[in-house]
């Protein structure tokens, strides 16, 4: 039976034991970032992230709180489908800065919803194979690198 999402397995990569770190600002904790990888095995555009949702211990992260660093360059959520030029491979992480106020120490369960366009399986004129790059998996906070 065919299908619009193609799943691999990979999700290792996509939240990595590591990939949950407290952020500062001025010594002050405001929140957390996640570093996401790309559950594919060849690199997409930025713009290809066509839903990305995020849910830390059962709540939903809003829109509004998070940031997302790529390239050295900042992108609030509606802009990601603008970033055509910006080519997420699959070696680079997507980096969600998320303006909180923080998360406790210790273990949270993370669970991500990322669906991708497959910009090189297109169907038809707007209509592509769709990757999902989902995972859930708990990580531990872990400090903030020094700068």
């Amino acid at each position: 039976m065919p299908t619009l999402f193609m799943k691999l397995p990979h999700e290792d990569k996509v939240l990595r034991p590591d990939a949950l770190r407290e952020l500062t600002l001025a010594g002050e904790t405001v929140g957390f970032t996640l570093d996401i990888g790309l559950n594919y095995y060849r690199g997409l555009p930025l713009s290809a992230v066509e839903r990305l949702e995020l849910t830390v211990d059962g709540e939903a992260v809003p829109a509004h709180l998070m940031l997302f660093e790529f390239n050295e360059k900042l992108f609030q959520p509606e802009h990601l489908a603008l970033a055509w030029t910006e080519f997420w491979g699959i070696k680079r992480d997507l980096r969600v800065r998320v303006f909180n106020g923080g998360l406790a120490e210790g273990a949270h369960e993370v669970a991500l919803h990322l669906e991708l366009r497959n910009v090189s399986m297109q169907f038809g004129p707007g209509t592509y194979g769709m990757i999902d790059g989902s995972a859930v998996r708990t990580l531990v906070l872990q400090k903030e690198e020094s700068k």
